[in-house]
């Protein structure tokens, strides 16, 4: 059976209006910027050589030296029928599946880290500001990356955006198929599922059983119970501290 995030043609046009920086505070930043002024913005993806801010999740900051690929895209409204922590879910998934289809097989961990090797090689952010969702996406390329993250050496950053995006299309169509259709492209690429985690600061630990139709992670204990976790920040898998 077919995966649903699966994208049979990489030539494909990816839609988006794309804008090209170099350096912002963050790219996210930049579009907010703009819905503040009251600019349509919709369809825009803003691009940047680096980021002096950059961010993750939870307000961390995001590593964004000159090499890597970064941009947000302002995406359509939601209409309510999904719910919000599936999009940042699906986001992940399409791009993971546009990176494979190019050659580099990416797996996602729960709830938006790109895995390439069992290391960490991007990571993607949903914030919605008026009404819009900002989708910032960050892949390591050339940049520079910490101790035990994964790059894709080698590969033009233009060309690794433009797969990002292509990806980002596929989700969009995807997510209006609705949650079952998310849940099965996320099993899919499911890195955490069977293996062992623990939240920070003691709030779950069990084995990964894949995610419920609100995307939150289902962990299973010792005697098989199981707990649900909507929010979070997996610390361990399988006894090895996440980074």
């Amino acid at each position: 059976m077919s995966n649903p995030f699966d994208i049979p043609d990489l030539d494909a046009p990816h839609g988006f209006a794309v804008e090209t920086h170099g350096a912002v505070t963050s790219t996210q930043d930049v579009l907010r910027e703009r819905l503040a002024a009251g600019e349509e913005v919709v369809g825009t993806v803003v691009r940047a050589s680096l980021q002096t801010t950059g961010r993750g999740r939870r307000g961390n900051t995001w590593s964004s030296e000159s090499g890597g690929s970064y941009q947000s895209v302002a995406l359509p409204a939601l209409d309510g029928t999904i719910p919000l922590a599936l999009v940042p879910l699906a986001l992940s998934v399409g791009v993971a599946a546009a990176l494979t289809a190019a050659g580099a097989r990416t797996s996602v961990k729960w709830p938006n880290d790109l895995v390439l090797g069992d290391r960490k090689l991007g990571g993607l952010i949903v914030e919605v500001t008026r009404g819009v969702p900002l989708a910032g996406i960050g892949v390591n390329v050339e940049n520079e990356v910490p101790t035990g993250r994964a790059a894709l050496r080698g590969w033009d950053t233009d060309t690794v955006g433009d797969l990002v995006l292509l990806g980002v299309r596929r989700a969009l169509a995807v997510l209006e198929r609705g949650a079952d259709a998310v849940i099965a492209g996320f099993s899919a690429v499911d890195w955490l599922r069977g293996k062992t985690v623990r939240f920070a600061g003691g709030d779950g630990r069990g084995v990964a059983q894949g995610i419920d139709a609100q995307g939150c992670l289902l962990l299973a204990d010792e005697v098989g119970a199981v707990t649900v976790h909507c929010s979070g920040h997996v610390e361990k898998v399988a006894g090895v501290d996440w980074r």
